[in-house]
């Protein structure tokens, strides 16, 4: 049940999305070098009788309203993502490895000769009024991605492979060349027209093409500008899952009736409920049996609710990595690209890499996260059995203050005095060294943490302060790391991705990414991105090759430091007749869980 392409994560807890269901549980495999394994059953059934209908009761927690933009290529945060689960579904179904497989809303074959991929649409699939989801809905969203106009942040260089969208991107096409309509725009078959294949193109998440649609008769009259914060998108939006939206409080809460005009089975459920509840006030509704589940529970909260009565956990490995980002540059939105321009001590190499040996986020990890969390080596989650390098040492596993004091050292990051090593001195300036720490806020141990970290600079002369004197929350952090126009005056910062179920890391850190919020950018990262994305990549052990030199530039260059992985868990209450954390659409004759969701009981159970 896991989206799965890439998002904030707004807090530790990774979130589920409609789509998957298998009938056993199974344990997560486990490397040496991570030593996490998961505690929780992946599936969990209720041997009780189900009850005819009922509304089930979602809780997401979470400290700030969701912002509710259902248009895909415009929504930035995992929160809008977890809210509108009932009633979204990608166009594809995958299998648990998350390659594509027929059987979905769409079916996607491809012609690696002619280069082309092919999409064709159910015959009765529908959008929440009734009307014909259609080829042109597809195309549409691809000129919310291309069109500047709409101020979508999900451009980067992978879709120079779409032939002629570079050139729409550009504004030198009023239409997109590659994309044609063997059927008319009214029909249900779309053609993608490709420069070379990839060797991802298989696999959900790829991000070299799209996996969703908007309805385009419904929103072709907004303008572009305004089409974000439009009704149409906002609280009154068109859908395609098995669930429609009733009411919507801004912010707050979102009802789900049953959508007549659903293409696949009809669900079991009357409706559904999601309400955003705050991180202070979660574990005591649970003990109050408010909701059926609650998802976003920070692993800072797994021990307060972890045993409470009515609820069982299930849980998986994350597609999910949490690293310490440097503000190395800017992102030019009008030529879509980073550039890595800032004037800032961090330019430094040495000075990144001293400030990840300086954290003892091992020890934070053991005290906070409930053995929820590991350190992480790289920015490719062990789930990548394949292509994630074990053999990296990384940052984040031991805490070696001799060394950060000797890179910074060597940096030319001299004491103010040398006897008391008070604190360093910045070469550039002469003056103290003096660090912006952009923290967010969001887990109620936030505050704590930061602080940790910020005493574990000091000890090797770096000077810390959060900026602005305090956390930010997290919508304002995620405005402040992809708005171009948003203050700058911030240094580095945690970030959090639940992943795309591909390996591929380009749409996270290449040249063109709006998500590379770092603004890193080199002649050698670029080719290495290329290098699991070529032609001879479509053999995967030459990918596996050139992922293990990727993750190893990573780590010599330290402009970015991975910090953490972690199990994705959710407390589910004991009326719910079958819940599953499991990946993919496999399992059930529909291939979407909140189409087979049931209860047992009218009420959440206590016991």
């Amino acid at each position: 049940m896991t989206k799965i392409s890439k998002w904030f994560a707004a807090t530790t807890a990774f979130a589920t999305l409609a789509g998957t269901f298998v009938s056993v549980a199974a344990p997560l495999s486990a490397s040496a070098a991570t030593k996490i394994k998961n505690p929780f059953p992946v599936t969990v059934k209720s041997s009780k009788k189900a009850i005819k209908g009922g509304t089930l009761q979602f809780a997401e927690v979470s400290d700030t309203p969701f912002v509710g933009e259902w248009v895909s290529s415009l929504s930035t945060e995992q929160t809008d993502s977890d809210v509108e689960q009932p009633a979204n579904e990608s166009l594809f179904w995958t299998n648990s490895q998350f390659k594509f497989k027929n059987g979905g809303p769409a079916n996607i074959s491809f012609d690696d000769k002619a280069k082309t991929a092919t999409i064709t649409l159910r015959k009765n699939l529908k959008w929440s009024d009734g009307s014909e989801v259609t080829a042109k809905d597809v195309e549409y969203e691809y000129e919310i991605v291309a069109n500047s106009a709409y101020g979508s942040s999900r451009w980067t260089d992978s879709f120079d492979d779409i032939v002629g969208l570079q050139a729409y991107h550009e504004g030198k096409a009023k239409t997109i060349s590659g994309i044609t309509y063997p059927d008319g725009e009214n029909g249900k078959v779309l053609k993608i027209q490709f420069k070379e294949m990839k060797p991802g193109f298989t696999q959900s998440g790829n991000g070299y093409f799209l996996e969703t649609a908007e309805p385009y008769n419904y929103l072709k009259n907004v303008d572009p500008k305004k089409l974000v914060s439009d009704a149409k998108t906002t609280t009154k939006p068109l859908t395609t899952g098995p669930f429609r939206v009733k009411k919507i409080v801004p912010g707050e809460s979102i009802s789900y009736e049953r959508n007549p005009y659903y293409w696949g089975a009809k669900p079991k459920l009357n409706g559904v409920n999601v309400t955003i509840v705050s991180t202070a006030k979660a574990v005591a509704s649970m003990k109050s049996h408010q909701y059926d589940i609650y998802n976003g529970l920070g692993n800072d909260q797994f021990k307060q609710a972890k045993n409470v009565k009515g609820y069982t956990v299930t849980g998986n490995q994350a597609l999910y990595f949490q690293a310490l980002y440097f503000n190395l540059g800017h992102y030019d939105a009008k030529k879509s690209v980073n550039v890595t321009d800032r004037k800032t001590p961090l330019q430094k190499v040495d000075l990144r890499k001293a400030m990840g040996y300086a954290r003892n986020v091992a020890q934070v990890s053991k005290k906070y996260d409930s053995g929820l969390t590991v350190p992480a080596n790289t920015t490719v989650p062990p789930v990548f059995k394949s292509f994630w390098d074990s053999s990296v040492p990384g940052y984040s596993a031991t805490q070696n203050l001799k060394k950060a004091n000797s890179l910074l050292t060597k940096g030319g990051f001299k004491w103010h005095n040398s006897k008391k090593q008070d604190y360093r001195i910045d070469p550039s300036t002469g003056k103290k060294l003096t660090l912006i720490y952009l923290a967010r806020s969001g887990a109620t141990n936030s505050e704590i943490v930061a602080q940790n970290y910020i005493q574990q600079w000091k000890k090797v002369g770096i000077t810390v302060k959060l900026y602005k004197g305090k956390l930010t929350d997290f919508n304002s952090w995620v405005s402040m790391t992809t708005d171009p126009t948003a203050d700058q005056n911030w240094d580095f910062t945690d970030g959090a991705w639940s992943t795309s179920s591909e390996p591929s890391q380009t749409d996270l850190f290449s040249a063109s990414a709006p998500f590379n919020f770092g603004h890193y950018t080199s002649k050698k990262l670029t080719a290495l991105l290329n290098a699991t994305n070529s032609q001879k990549s479509l053999k995967t052990s030459y990918r596996i090759k050139q992922f293990k030199k990727y993750q190893k530039y990573v780590y010599d260059t330290a402009f970015v430091i991975p910090t953490k992985y972690e199990i994705n868990w959710t407390p589910t209450n004991k009326r719910i007749k079958s819940y599953t954390s499991a990946y993919g659409n496999a399992g059930t004759t529909t291939g979407n869980w909140w189409t087979t969701a049931q209860l047992v009981s009218k009420k959440p159970l206590t016991k």
